[in-house]
């Protein structure tokens, strides 16, 4: 971690230490040249190169050590914070899942090493399997039937393993694995390959979204290995009935995730029956040991319930004496034979000791029908009981239920049903919750309003401002509010569709971590919208300068000169801007660079000469250097970046002009692409990821309220606006575009109220979802809420009342 910057300082004080190396070195040979000094004097001179050297080399030394120490420093720091933060959302995860003495039903699992392992086979429990697999992590696959306990296995591996990691161990995150997007390659201009999405860029990403890491960190974490992942859910990626493609992509893609010493560690938890169907098509973990988990039966059932409650008399010594017993034809023993439905039968049958489970004449299916059916209005009464003491206890306010408030169950049904339908369309996003419809006309509605009301009283505030021979509208008022009206139009559609594909119910924040104190939340907003802002108004300015254009002269006024320091700031950006979007390397080796500086030599000149003879020679001479420059750069035997280099020198050469400052904009311009392409030469040669990603960081910092191709696209749209519309076309098209971001911000809560109104959706969906995470049916994987288990997602989803 910030190699980078340790390089950066390395090279910055050899190369001030050289410097005074050679200066000290030439005074001193010309002192002596002039017999300026005394011959007792001369043992000085001749030690001072001798002494700076002797310092630049312990200055090297110490600081390079000092940079070694505070990276692994960092490095450590950033371990211990990542794991206090995922030891804070699990530890949680697992008191929900198994109550608050954490009681894992120790279930039996049949155990197949992997090939070579040494780990041990055969019928184990999982105590004996988290226990061998924390001292030495591996590959790990947790396959059972449904509700058999994958999922607080996994959530039980990540506390273990977190209890006995030392200060410099990998970190175990555990995610969703239904959300990692298939891997893309796409092929760079200069003959590299940029492989966009992928499992590694993922765990990167969810590393900062779920935990807030710096993406510098998270990258250099991945890097090293130094995070495990706990992958849960494959089955969950490919629906029902289908081909298990994405599936197939994702196991590829957990194949290719090495390490220095072999396949890098991690955990999947799959269904037995999908990874059965993956298996058949040729397509498993590699080098993984797979455990299968079994069932509970009765007497791993009593002495759960024994530890639940603390050994005394509970309305679930019933249901476990028909599990052993055989009760309903062992129907009772068939249902609860999963933890899952263990626990529902728990918090259902032990919440009160008059209801009773079915005995005689029910099934297995129809028993766990109605464990599910009960289970919601079960969690709401509890989780309104622990409210209720939080308010009337002296120590309440030091709980997670101090701000939380009191729900109906049938309220928490239908909110829940509505998540558990959006959630089977394609994910439980604010606008499929609250419905698409709604979200349409809130965001319509909201933006329209807001664009009408500026519309009518923005333009005449302006109007007044600018001298009247500007104010025209060519195509007459009815074309300029049409052009307005379709900006909003498509600011509107745009919002909708964000909330319905991207836009998340709510942010977990409020249980994956502490809440930041509210100055913190206001600064960060306000910076937010600042930028958010800032950005517009640039934009939104350089518009109007080009619709201003025709009107002014002040451009003419402006010397060659700052036209010409101009043009070289913006080719400079925009080579800065490409460079922070893809991973830019000049040249790979030293034939490389060669070429990047043969190819500008050769072609200039040969311009030159032939442009001086014949036009029409010069342009032959062009374009068969072209052709065969492609088709060395096909073959890769030429770098991308010597084209570029060779055609400037081909266009300089056959300009037959020198660009000079009082040319003004274009000769910038070709000054500062010339520039960009030494200075490219000389710093993005082999291993120049690390200078160009602080290059990039310094970049995003300043391009957080500016983006220069944006700007220069809205100046060129101001001018050819002004020219098709008029001047007060274009400030309408200003005020509408303004308007209806502002219109966008609200459109959120316009649509969430509305479905408030309608009842579809809580008056304050985040306190909700925190409330339902903390009631129980909901969990938090990745940084995102999602159901306590599948079965109760598909329950709700069919079950409308």
């Amino acid at each position: 971690m910030n190699a980078g910057r340790r390089d950066s300082g390395l090279r910055w004080l050899f190369g001030g230490g050289a410097a005074l190396l050679l200066a000290g070195c030439g005074w001193a040979a010309v002192t002596l040249r002039h017999n300026a000094l005394e011959p007792q004097d001369m043992a000085g001179v001749l030690g001072l190169p001798l002494g700076v050297l002797g310092i630049l080399v312990g200055a090297a030394v110490s600081l390079r050590a000092l940079r070694l120490q505070q990276a692994t420093d960092a490095r450590a720091a950033a371990l211990a914070q990542l794991a206090h933060a995922v030891q804070d959302v699990e530890v949680a995860e697992r008191t929900h899942m198994l109550g608050t003495g954490a009681h894992l039903i120790d279930l039996p699992v049949d155990v197949t090493p992997r090939q070579g392992g040494a780990e041990p086979s055969g019928r184990q429990r999982l105590s004996d399997v988290a226990g061998w697999y924390c001292a030495e992590p591996g590959r790990l696959v947790v396959i059972g039937e449904p509700g058999a306990g994958k999922t607080v296995f996994a959530v039980h591996l990540v506390v273990r393993l977190l209890g006995v990691r030392g200060a410099e161990d990998a970190v175990p995150v555990r995610l969703a694995v239904r959300d990692l997007p298939p891997a893309r390659t796409r092929r760079r201009w200069w003959g590299g390959r940029r492989t966009v999405g992928g499992f590694e860029h993922w765990l990167k990403d969810s590393l900062v979204k779920a935990y807030e890491v710096p993406v510098a960190v998270a990258g250099d974490l991945v890097a090293r290995r130094l995070v495990v992942p706990v992958l849960d859910g494959l089955d969950e990626m490919d629906p029902e009935g289908e081909e298990p493609e994405r599936a197939c992509q994702a196991l590829g893609e957990l194949n290719a995730y090495q390490a220095a010493g072999g396949s890098a560690p991690l955990v999947l938890t799959c269904r037995e029956q999908r990874y059965a169907e993956l298996s058949g098509l040729h397509t498993w973990l590699r080098e993984a040991t797979l455990l299968r988990v079994g069932g509970v039966d009765a007497e791993q059932a009593r002495r759960y319930v024994a530890l639940r409650s603390d050994g005394r008399p509970s309305p679930m010594d019933a249901v476990v004496d028909a599990m052993r017993d055989g009760g309903a034809g062992g129907a009772v023993a068939e249902a609860l034979s999963s933890p899952f439905y263990l626990g529902l039968a728990l918090a259902v049958y032990g919440e009160s000791a008059d209801v009773a489970p079915p005995v005689d004449g029910a099934s297995a299916d129809q028993i766990r029908e109605q464990l599910l059916a009960r289970y919601v209005p079960a969690a709401t009464r509890s989780a309104n009981a622990a409210v209720r003491w939080a308010r009337g206890s002296l120590t309440g306010d030091r709980t997670v239920w101090a701000r939380q408030r009191e729900y109906a169950p049938r309220r928490v049904h239908r909110w829940l049903r509505r998540m558990a339908e959006a959630e089977e369309r394609g994910g439980a996003t604010h606008g499929r919750v609250v419905g698409p419809y709604v979200t349409r006309a809130a965001s319509m509605l909201t933006v329209g309003a807001v664009t009408a009301v500026a519309l009518y009283v923005v333009p005449d505030l302006v109007r007044g401002l600018v001298p009247e021979a500007w104010w025209v509208h060519r195509e007459g008022l009815a074309q300029s509010l049409l052009f307005a009206g379709l900006v909003a139009l498509g600011a509107a559609h745009t919002q909708s569709a964000t909330l319905c594909e991207r836009t998340p119910v709510g942010s977990s924040e409020r249980v994956r971590q502490s809440r930041s104190r509210w100055p913190e939340r206001s600064r960060r907003a306000l910076w937010s919208a600042v930028s958010s802002a800032g950005s517009v108004a640039l934009a939104l300015a350089a518009f109007a300068l080009g619709a201003m254009a025709p009107f002014s002269d002040a451009y003419a006024a402006v010397p060659q000169e700052v036209w010409y320091a101009v043009g070289v700031l913006i080719a400079q950006c925009v080579g800065l801007a490409y460079l922070v979007g893809t991973p830019f390397v000049t040249h790979r080796d030293r034939r490389g660079l060669v070429a990047c500086v043969a190819v500008p030599l050769v072609a200039g000149p040969v311009a030159w000469v032939a442009m001086a003879y014949d036009p029409v020679l010069a342009l032959a001479c062009a374009g068969a250097l072209a052709l065969v420059a492609l088709l060395l750069w096909r073959a890769r035997a030429l770098p991308g970046f010597a084209l570029v280099g060779g055609g400037v020198a081909t266009v300089i050469g056959m300009a037959h002009d020198i660009p000079a400052p009082d040319d003004g904009f274009k000769s910038g311009a070709t000054v500062g692409v010339l520039l960009f392409y030494i200075l490219g030469c000389v710093f993005l040669g082999p291993g120049s990821e690390p200078r160009a990603d602080v290059v990039g960081r310094l970049w995003r910092q300043a391009a957080q309220t500016s983006n220069l191709p944006v700007l220069c696209i809205a100046l060129l749209l101001g001018r050819g606006y002004e020219a098709m519309i008029g001047f007060a076309g274009a400030v309408f098209l200003v005020v509408a575009f303004s308007a209806a971001e502002l219109g966008s911000s609200m459109a959120r809560g316009a649509s969430a109220l509305g479905g408030a109104v309608l009842g579809r959706v809580p008056p304050r969906p985040g306190a909700f979802l925190a409330w339902a995470y903390h009631a129980g049916l909901l969990r938090v994987v990745g940084g995102e809420y999602e159901f306590r288990h599948r079965e109760l997602r598909e329950w709700l989803a069919r079950n409308p009342r």
